[in-house]
């Protein structure tokens, strides 16, 4: 697990974002053009009986050929985004780099990581992000707009262009499952509005056509993952009983008109993440009644602490009491930790009908 939370993840985030397109920016050293004509000239100069003769030359030309360059990348890393189980919108960014010596184009595509496969250093890939998309940052959209351009469209030789990755997070999802985003970029011919035409490699050297080399494969296609992990509070709750009187000196039977004393255990399985805004509601069953002042005065315990039965909307201690409901209000359970209820009732011992 990550050791900030999600503000402070957020800040570095876009931190990392400012830095990687500013860095991203200064010349990459392309070297030549693809396309540029290079012509070398040899010249012999000779004499015969001593009158010299006109210079014999002999001429090679050849064009510069195209290195297909370019890297994919997560901006933030080594970190996976932290997401919470029902969030929408969560979102990841990476960063293309043109390093060829050309213009190109780029068609993207996303796909979901495949369970098992490894996420940015972070652990294995066991879960999916809902309806994932994704947009490239335009000329007119500076920060990616979800419905936004899908392709990057005649980018420059040392250029760069964010690419935005969305999705939402399941509100099955559990604390630390990770779902990992699969982003491929292929470099495609520019020079026209939208996704230009395949680009041919292996071909043999012809002088004066450009020829496509990729020194990473020869395929123009680079592959990168990214992805979110889920940070949560994993609640469990335990609900238990004693009989403290049956009415006869004993605490083995729940018979009518015995004391009974609930328990209820609510425990935070998860490490570091805490609940917020914890309620806890409990009904008794009509064949039950409250028992106030059993607690050195105080009607019930909320962790420890004696607290009584307020009437709605009042809620000094965090319990509250309206008719057979009980609620308690509690601000948090931190990661770890666990918290207790304990009430009392008893069982309804109606008159005896004569026979």
């Amino acid at each position: 697990m990550r050791l900030f939370g999600n503000r402070t993840g957020l800040a570095l985030k876009l931190g990392a974002i400012a830095a990687a397109l500013l860095l991203g920016q200064p010349a990459l050293a392309e070297g030549t053009r693809a396309g540029t004509p290079i012509a070398n000239t040899a010249s012999v100069d000779y004499f015969v009986n001593g009158i010299d003769q006109a210079d014999v030359t002999a001429t090679v030309t050849f064009v510069v050929d195209r290195r297909v360059s370019f890297t994919l990348a997560p901006i933030s890393t080594p970190d996976l985004e932290p997401v919470s189980p029902g969030q929408p919108d969560a979102w990841v960014d990476f960063l293309l780099t043109n390093t060829s010596n050309s213009d190109l184009d780029f068609l993207i595509a996303l796909a979901q990581v495949t369970t098992g496969t490894g996420v940015d250093g972070s652990g294995a890939d066991d879960a999916d992000m809902d309806n994932i998309e994704w947009a490239v940052v335009t000329a007119t959209d500076l920060v990616p707009l979800q419905g936004g351009a899908q392709i990057a469209d005649e980018l420059a030789a040392d250029a760069s262009v964010r690419i935005r990755v969305w999705g939402d997070a399941a509100a099955t999802l559990t604390d630390n499952q990770i779902a990992g985003v699969e982003l491929t970029a292929t470099a495609k011919e520019a020079g026209a509005p939208g996704i230009g035409a395949d680009l041919v490699y292996g071909a043999g050297n012809a002088d004066l056509t450009i020829d496509n080399v990729d020194p990473a494969g020869n395929d123009g296609v680079r592959i990168s993952i990214d992805g979110f992990e889920v940070e949560s509070a994993d609640l469990t709750v335990a609900k238990a009983y004693t009989i403290i009187d049956d009415g006869f000196g004993g605490t083995d039977n729940p018979l009518p008109g015995a004391t009974v004393e609930y328990t209820i255990t609510i425990t935070n399985g998860s490490a570091d993440i805490p609940a917020d805004t914890v309620v806890i509601t409990d009904t008794l069953a009509a064949d039950l009644t409250f028992l106030a002042n059993q607690f050195a005065g105080a009607d019930m315990t909320l962790n420890g602490a004696g607290c009584t039965e307020d009437a709605p909307p009042t809620d000094s201690d965090g319990c509250e009491r309206s008719g057979q409901d009980l609620t308690f209000n509690v601000a948090s359970i931190a990661g770890g930790a666990s918290l207790a209820i304990v009430y009392r009732a008893t069982i309804n011992d109606p008159a005896v009908t004569p026979p």
